[in-house]
C-alpha cells in the first residue's frame, strides 16, 4: 500500500461530521483508539496519558494504577493477542515536543515533555470521531506564538499523523524558529526488560530525495518497531542523546546528535524529527501546516509523488481556499473559493459560532464575535477543509 505525506498544507477533515464527541476523553487527556493503533494524548499536547482502567485500552507500561498509554500497536492484526508498546518507558518518559526561536536578540527554548516539563501553556480543545477517523486538536501559547497541533488517525491504518501550525500574534519578529519532536523508544520495555533499541536514520532530506525516515526496533520478546516519517528539505531526522531540548541542534546534528543518513546505533537513546520554520513576522502565521507520520508497521510506505498522489485518504480532497485578512482586526473576513460552498466557524471548544454559504467569494461580518482563536471550515460537496481564524 502506498501512502503520500505531502509537504504542503494538510486537509483538516475534523469538522466533516459537524459534531463533537468526548467518548474517548478522560479528564483533560484524549485517547485515539484505532483498530490497530492506540495513542494517549496528554493534556500537555504530547503522547503519554494515564490509562483510565478497564480493558478498553491496551496499555503497556508501568507507573500508576493502570499504567500510561503512549503508543500501542497490533501490527499482526490478531485481535490484540500480541501487541507492541508503549514505545517509551514510563519510568523515564522522554517524550515531548518543543520550539526554539530568537526574539529581540535572545534565544529561547520551550517544550512540553513527559518529564513534567510544561513550558507551553495549552490544552486539548477539540476531539472529533467519525466512523473512519479520530482527530484531536491541542492549542498552546508561548510568548506571542500560538501553536496548534493536530493528531489524526485513520482507524484501519497502522500510522497516525501529527500536524502543526504556528501564528505570531505579537508585534515583534520571531526569527530562526525550529520545532522538534523527541522521544526515547523503549519498545516493549515493560515485558522484555530491555531499554535498548536499534535506532536508524534510514533516509534524510537533501539526500537521494527529501524523505526523512528514522526508525527504532527491538527483537525481544518479539519484533516491534516505531518509524517516524516526514518529507521536505525543512525536515531533519536525528538520533542520540536523551533529554534533547535544542531544536536547532537536532536539525543540524550538533551537540552529540547524529543526522547522517544510514547511521545506526544499538543504544538506550532518543531519536526524533526537527523542522526548520524560519522567520515569522508580527501578525503573521507560518506559511503552511507542517506534518509528519508515526507508523508501526514496516510495509506502510510513505513517499512523495510529483503527479497525482495515491493518498488513500491521507490529505485527500483538500479544498484550496483563501481567507483574508487573517488575523483580522477589521471586523470582517473574506473567503475565496471557486464555485458554491458552505462555511462554519467554531470556537476552540467545538461550539458552532456562525454558519453560511457563498459562491466564489464571501465577506463575513465578525463584529459580534469575541476576539480569540477560531476554526473556519469550508465544505464543497463531500469535501471539507479547515483553517485557523484569529479575530483581534
Amino acid at each position: 500500500m502506498k501512502l503520500s505525506l505531502l509537504k504542503t498544507s494538510v486537509s483538516l477533515l475534523l469538522f466533516a461530521g459537524m459534531g463533537q464527541s468526548f467518548a474517548q476523553m478522560d479528564g483533560a487527556n484524549a485517547f485515539m483508539l484505532g483498530d490497530y493503533v492506540e495513542i494517549g494524548i496528554n493534556e500537555g499536547g504530547y503522547e503519554g496519558a494515564p490509562c483510565p482502567g478497564g480493558d478498553t485500552i491496551h496499555c503497556r507500561g508501568g507507573g500508576g494504577e493502570f499504567g500510561v498509554l503512549g503508543f500501542t500497536a497490533n501490527p499482526e492484526m490478531d485481535g490484540w493477542i500480541i501487541f507492541n508498546g508503549d514505545f517509551y518507558s514510563v519510568g523515564a518518559p522522554e517524550n515531548g515536543f518543543g520550539l526554539e526561536f530568537d526574539h529581540l536578540g535572545t534565544n529561547y527554548t520551550f517544550g512540553n515533555n513527559g518529564f513534567s516539563i510544561d513550558q507551553i501553556a495549552g490544552s486539548i480543545t477539540s476531539y472529533t470521531e467519525t466512523v473512519d477517523s479520530i482527530t484531536v486538536i491541542w492549542d498552546g501559547t508561548i510568548m506571542d506564538l500560538d501553536l496548534t497541533v493536530k493528531y489524526e488517525i485513520k482507524k484501519d491504518e497502522h500510522f497516525y499523523t501529527t500536524s502543526m501550525l504556528i501564528d505570531n500574534s505579537g508585534l515583534d519578529d520571531y526569527t530562526d524558529v525550529f520545532y522538534y519532536r523527541n522521544f526515547d523508544p523503549d519498545n516493549n520495555q515493560s515485558i522484555s526488560g530491555s531499554y535498548v533499541t536499534t535506532n536508524t536514520i534510514e533516509s534524510q532530506s537533501e539526500m537521494a530525495d527529501d524523505s526523512v525516515i528514522v526508525s527504532a526496533s527491538q527483537d525481544l520478546p518479539y519484533f516491534s518497531e516505531v518509524v517516524l516519517h516526514a518529507y521536505g528539505e525543512d525536515w531533519k531526522g536525528f538520533r542520540g542523546g536523551f533529554s534533547n531540548r535544542d531544536a536547532s541542534d537536532m536539525w543540524n546534528g550538533a551537540a552529540g546528535l547524529t543526522t547522517t543518513e544510514g547511521s545506526s546505533a544499538i543504544a538506550d537513546q532518543a531519536f526524533g524529527v526537527a523542522y526548520k520554520i524560519g522567520d515569522i513576522p508580527p501578525g503573521k502565521a507560518a506559511s503552511e501546516w507542517f506534518s509528519f507520520a508515526t507508523a508501526f508497521k514496516r510495509d506502510v510506505v510513505f513517499e512523495e509523488e510529483e503527479d497525482e498522489p495515491d493518498t488513500d485518504g491521507l490529505n485527500e480532497h483538500a479544498l484550496d481556499f483563501k481567507i483574508y485578512p487573517n488575523p483580522t482586526e477589521t471586523g470582517n473576513v473574506n473567503i475565496a473559493l471557486a464555485s458554491q460552498f458552505n462555511f462554519q466557524i467554531t470556537d476552540l471548544n467545538g461550539r458552532v459560532i456562525l454558519t453560511g454559504n457563498g459562491t466564489d467569494k464571501k465577506e463575513i461580518q465578525l463584529k459580534e464575535i469575541e476576539k480569540g482563536i477560531y476554526f473556519i471550515t469550508l465544505q464543497q460537496n463531500d469535501i471539507a477543509n479547515t483553517q485557523k481564524l484569529i479575530i483581534r
